[in-house]
């Protein structure tokens, strides 16, 4: 039967292949290794698919078993012979996964096989989980937006104009500076106060 063979005439019965190999058929004369993406590890047993999350090269290395994906790295089906890389945006930070992990809103991944994501820096925002990269910098504001919730994306971004400051972090919107402040050029975050003897108006 499959997995075992008889090596020479005149044979009495039949042997079990080594753990790591397999007869291809029924009535075989020699074990062969298992393929790329396979392994047995039980005497006599047919190769079997790694399980996902694993995979095996082939070759002559070992075929008694499957390794695990490394950290950044996944495989989402059976008897691979390698592992995929964690797109930008997402990490994977244990070995032997099925899939990889979105960066949660305010952090990112820029690389692929990443295993963890970066907090966004103070001067830009994300506003979703599962971003790669940052736009818009402090006293800036979001244009173009569509989407509703958490799903919104934005495509654009514009300095705030003067009179009006950006949101810490920044938004869509741009706040008007109260009674007796104002910002004369744009692009800022913070009002500036009227000096003595003068006075800020709105137009």
């Amino acid at each position: 039967p499959v997995g075992k063979v008889s090596g020479s005439s005149e044979s009495t019965n039949c042997m079990d292949c080594d753990a790591g190999k397999s007869s291809d058929s029924e009535g075989s004369a020699k074990c062969t290794p298992c393929g790329a993406g396979r392994y047995s590890n039980v005497q006599g047993q047919d190769c079997q698919d790694c399980a996902k999350g694993h995979y095996r090269v082939g070759d002559d290395e070992d075929a008694s078993s499957c390794d695990a994906c490394s950290t950044g790295f996944y495989q989402d089906t059976d008897g691979q012979a390698s592992c995929l890389p964690c797109l930008p945006g997402k990490f994977g930070n244990e070995k032997g996964l099925v899939s990889c992990s979105s960066c949660p809103a305010g952090y990112m991944q820029e690389n692929p096989n990443g295993t963890f994501c970066n907090p966004v820096k103070r001067d830009s925002i994300v506003n979703t989980g599962g971003s790669s990269s940052t736009v818009i910098a402090l006293g800036w504001h979001a244009t173009n937006c569509t989407g509703i919730s958490v799903s919104r994306v934005c495509i654009k971004a514009e300095p705030c104009p003067a009179g009006k400051i950006g949101n810490d972090p920044p938004t869509e919107d741009c706040i008007d500076c109260p009674s007796g402040y104002f910002v004369a050029g744009q692009g800022s975050l913070n009002c500036d106060g009227c000096g003595h003897g003068k006075f800020a108006s709105i137009n």
